[in-house]
């Protein structure tokens, strides 16, 4: 995985996200465009429901968990003899290191405190999540050989 390829999806999610998309759908979308990797419509429609921490609800990153649902479609299982220990460190180290980056895994909290460090609009820190979404995932996946 080369950085060029990283700036490009990196630039393709903020781009997406800028376009209209949820952050969830910028994440995945860029992904695709970026990889070999290929979403049904029934996955990509599934990312729809990640906007604003769960639907709205101000929970988990709408970035964050659909970053951590793309890396689940490659180190998943399909059955319970299926290893999933690359799989769960991986997440931990998506998980961890974007705590450290945003202080906290929530939406609403992120999104608050962007209403008061930038003053207009909750939203404003949304495009640095999925940016630290992609180019995370980016390389956990080309790391752990799901991806070239």
């Amino acid at each position: 995985m080369t950085e060029e390829t990283i700036d490009k999806a990196a630039e393709a999610a903020v781009r997406l996200f800028k376009s209209g998309y949820s952050c969830s759908e910028a994440v995945l979308f860029a992904f695709e465009m970026n990889t070999e990797k290929k979403f049904s419509e029934d996955a990509k429609r599934g990312m729809s429901a990640y906007v604003e921490g769960l639907s709205g609800s101000g929970c988990v990153c709408g970035a964050l968990a659909g970053a951590v649902f793309i890396l689940s479609t490659m180190g998943g299982r399909l059955s319970p003899e299926e290893p999933v220990n690359k799989l769960k460190n991986a997440v931990r180290i998506l998980h961890d290191d974007f705590r450290k980056e945003f202080s906290s895994a929530c939406c609403r909290v992120i999104t608050s405190k962007s209403a008061k460090l930038f003053g207009i609009g909750k939203f404003n820190t949304c495009p640095l999540t999925v940016e630290f979404c992609i180019r995370k995932i980016m390389l956990l996946a080309s790391e752990n050989e799901w991806i070239k």
